[in-house]
């Protein structure tokens, strides 16, 4: 009996070795690049000294990190944001920052250890215990990266890590026009922070290691961007018996050691496990298929409203000789979205597991400007768009590609996703606009380096493609990409890595729907007439349909000064407060109530 429970310990302990992943997010120190006064070959050494550096808030940007330590005041509150020194007229060096974090780690026999960055804005160099980790500099902010440290690491277990961000290139001239005067487009990196019509500049342009840093430990193979596809055939009925629905599945497996590897890779779901041997060289990556399963009457999932939000946790790993070398743990939804042409409303139609579905969405832009984001928080966001009986998020491409915690939420609520890429018809020229400062057709190339932008397309689909929510690709926001990149996104990046999901060109195109009342084929925006909105139709997959509103009374108080807290008056001269906050008045619509009061 004794040795039956030691083999069971044993076999346990090999299965917690052989993956072991864990997120750097505390005890992180930072200082300016001007108080530095040292190489990061110096800096990532143990011995050096970090006498006066400031606690860092890591995943956030800098502005986020000199908030927390009281440097800055909120910049959301009243007129704070003036007071915050603006990247433009500073110079990036004053948003350039060393981070420091020591660790421990070390590794045993053939364990690989590996450090993953899942996003930094904008470029970054990587020194650890006294060397650089990247032979090439990190550049853009959408765009996931990792490193092999195991020969980095210290024989005593205490390493130090020690990262320099360089903010954007281009931040931009924050002259009050979409996007500022533009040129922050010219980088892979959020159009929105040099302001917009919505929000004023975000000072430090976003800079910073932005979202997570991880650590995560493997035995020789490293199991990279699992692949699941699941096929729906045919028109289903949510909560009947179900005919099989087909499970496709494939992943990458990397062998950074010396010798070849041969051994099983499998999946398992729904208590089914798929095998196959395989083998792969010395020094090299591989991409693995398994033969397709028919999985007998699955649970499907549907968007809210139509049935259950049913998920399927699927455990892909590698063994050799019956040890586990590496495994990865993903989710997934086993449905099918299929998009048909509907000649009556002259727009497209969206059906999911054969189901005709009536889309209500929302637009988002980002939940908080200095990306201060959290599994809680992306929960309840996602939540409040089910409980006003929306099923779809459509995210706006002057942003990010959101977070995988975000899709996470959507799976589970059952909000579809419509994902643009990072491009929009303000900064990257659908318009003449005197407040940039190039010509229109020079902004139409934006970002410089369209090489680095389908690379770092390449990588995000690979980080998000896996979630059921995700139901739609969009170029860019009433725009589409340069030809040089539109072109590799709809005829070889989506049919190779996805080609599940129906691509739009850009937001408002007629392929989505033709709208005939918004102008530039968005809105209406602002209220609208009763007599025009029941008489005048209008037209299904508008992109972007507005009003103007204003949060209660709590929300108002977390950023108006009292004050300032007056009924604002939009036609004649506005308080200066909810002026600088982007206030739109609808007066007109009030005052046949009477003059309002007070706030």
């Amino acid at each position: 009996m004794r040795k039956l429970i030691f083999f069971i310990l044993f076999i346990a302990s090999l299965n917690v070795q052989a993956q072991q992943r864990y997120e750097l997010n505390s005890g992180w120190l930072c200082t300016n690049i001007k108080d530095a006064h040292a190489t990061g070959n110096q800096i990532s050494s143990t011995n050096f000294v970090l006498n006066n550096w400031l606690p860092a808030t890591v995943p956030g940007t800098v502005l986020t990190t000199l908030l927390n330590n009281k440097k800055v005041p909120d910049p959301f509150y009243g007129m704070n944001n003036e007071r915050i020194a603006d990247i433009y007229k500073t110079g990036n060096e004053h948003y350039t920052y060393w981070f420091v974090k020591d660790f421990t780690e070390k590794a045993v026999g053939n364990e690989q250890v590996w450090l993953q960055f899942r996003g930094v804005n904008y470029k970054a160099d990587f020194f650890l215990n006294g060397k650089k980790i990247n032979a090439q500099q990190h550049e853009g902010m959408h765009i996931r990266a990792n490193y092999n440290i195991t020969k980095f690491l210290s024989p005593n277990g205490k390493n130090r890590l020690a990262v320099i961000v360089y903010p954007p290139d281009f931040p931009g001239n924050p002259n009050g026009g979409q996007g500022g005067d533009g040129t922050i487009a010219k980088g892979l990196t959020t159009q929105y922070t040099a302001g917009w019509d919505w929000i004023q500049p975000i000072r430090d342009r976003n800079t910073g290691i932005w979202d997570k840093v991880t650590i995560e430990k493997t035995k020789g193979i490293n199991i990279l961007n699992p692949h699941v596809v699941t096929l729906v055939p045919g028109k289903r009925e949510p909560d009947a018996k179900q005919k099989p629905a087909i499970i496709k599945v494939s992943s990458e497996l990397e062998n950074p050691t010396a010798s070849a590897f041969s051994g099983v890779l499998q999946y398992q779901i729904a208590g089914k496990t798929v095998s196959k041997a395989v083998a792969i060289p010395a020094g090299k990556k591989v991409e693995i298929s398994f033969a397709d399963l028919a999985l007998e009457n699955p649970k499907l999932w549907w968007p809210s409203g139509y049935g259950k939000q049913d998920l399927y946790p699927v455990n892909i790993k590698f063994l050799k000789e019956g040890q586990v070398l590496d495994q990865e743990n993903l989710t997934v939804g086993i449905r099918q979205i299929d998009n048909i042409w509907n000649e009556h409303t002259k727009s497209m139609g969206a059906y999911i597991n054969g189901q005709k579905i009536f889309i209500k969405g929302g637009n988002w832009i980002i939940s908080d400007a200095m990306l201060r984001f959290s599994d809680a928080r992306y929960d309840a966001e996602v939540r409040y768009h089910k409980d006003m009986n929306l099923n779809l998020i459509r995210i706006w491409g002057g942003a990010i590609l959101e977070r995988p915690e975000f899709y996470n939420a959507c799976d589970k609520y059952g909000l579809l996703v419509f994902q643009d890429f990072w491009f929009s018809g303000d900064c990257n020229g659908r318009w003449v606009d005197p407040m940039k400062k190039e010509d229109q057709w020079t902004r139409r190339n934006y970002p410089d380096n369209h090489p680095l932008v389908l690379t770092a397309i390449e990588d995000q689909v690979k980080m998000i493609r896996n979630h059921a929510s995700l139901a739609f690709w969009c170029g860019g926001n009433e725009i589409t990409p340069p030809e040089d990149i539109l072109n590799p996104i709809k005829n070889d990046i989506l049919p190779r890595l996805d080609g599940t999901r129906k691509f739009f060109d850009f937001s408002n195109s007629d392929e989505m729907s033709y709208n005939s009342l918004g102008g530039n084929g968005d809105g209406p925006y602002g209220i609208q007439d009763p007599k025009s909105f029941w008489a005048v139709k209008t037209f299904p997959y508008n992109s972007e349909v507005g009003s103007v509103g204003v949060g209660d009374y709590e929300s108002l108080e977390r950023f108006i000064p009292k004050e300032n807290m007056i009924a604002p008056q939009f036609n004649s001269k506005p308080d200066s407060v909810w002026d600088y906050h982007k206030y739109i008045g609808y007066d007109q619509y009030i005052n046949p109530y009477g003059k309002a009061k007070n706030a």
